[in-house]
């Protein structure tokens, strides 16, 4: 089996830190990722193409990260493509069903399991012809939704499906909460971040989700989470881009 840097570490029961890159720019990744456990390539929210995100996961690699990118939909023809790329993880946004999670396990699971084509060019180039035994594959469903949260047990208990995502912000926009509410501030968003996580671990799978501060990281691994996205480029550079321009300008 070909090494995943990204599965081997959540296997042996390591809590991993992410950096989310949301800019086509592999310098991003070069200067700002290292010293994180592994990278979340958004070609959702983010800009990235099949193109750049190749380049994403190819720096990323380059620099011993697991890459968890995010495809922009459950179609059988763009899993594929994204999964060519030859990622750790995929990971499929708005899962609300099992039967959400069947038809993504089809696209991104080879036959008995699935119906994913064989042929990748990258995967191939990698791994071998034989990438199709050999090469592990994480695959990932986000909840999102307060169907998917209903719904979460029967997602994970999938077979095919690895790990779910806790995705907060759409959460809040369907539990009609102020944008930047933290789960630490809303009980009912806090429930449904650990009916998520209590469902992966009770699969024997895993849990998950942004943390952006160090309460809301230690709510999180209390609760079951594992993988944790700790910010992401856009605001990195946002927020620090406006500290230095205010340092600045009071010092005129």
């Amino acid at each position: 089996m070909a090494e995943n840097v990204l599965a081997d570490k959540l296997s042996a029961g390591q809590i991993l830190l992410g950096l989310c890159n949301m800019y086509p720019a592999s310098g991003i990744i070069e200067s700002m990722a290292q010293g994180w456990d592994f990278v979340w390539i958004d070609a959702q929210h983010g800009q990235h193409t099949t193109a750049s995100a190749l380049h994403a996961v190819q720096t990323a690699e380059a620099h011993g990260l697991g890459t968890l990118l995010r495809v922009p939909g459950h179609e059988y023809g763009i899993l594929g493509p994204f999964a060519d790329l030859n990622p750790s993880a995929v990971m499929v946004p708005m899962i609300d069903t099992a039967d959400d999670a069947r038809r993504i396990v089809d696209a991104l699971r080879f036959p008995p399991l699935g119906k994913r084509s064989y042929g990748g060019r990258r995967a191939i180039d990698v791994g071998g012809r034989d990438y199709f035994r050999e090469t592990e594959l994480l695959v990932v469903a986000q909840i999102e939704t307060l169907e998917g949260s209903a719904n979460a047990r029967a997602i994970i208990n999938t077979e095919g499906i690895d790990c779910l995502f806790f995705g907060p912000d759409d959460m809040k926009v369907c539990m009609d909460l102020p944008i930047n509410t933290s789960a630490i501030e809303s009980e009912p968003l806090r429930n449904a971040m650990a009916e998520a996580a209590q469902a992966a671990r009770a699969a024997g799978k895993y849990a998950a989700t942004p943390a952006d501060s160090p309460a809301l990281l230690q709510c999180a691994i209390q609760m079951g989470y594992q993988l944790l996205v700790g910010g992401g480029d856009n605001v990195f550079l946002r927020t620090l881009g406006a500290e230095r321009l205010t340092e600045l300008r009071n010092a005129l």
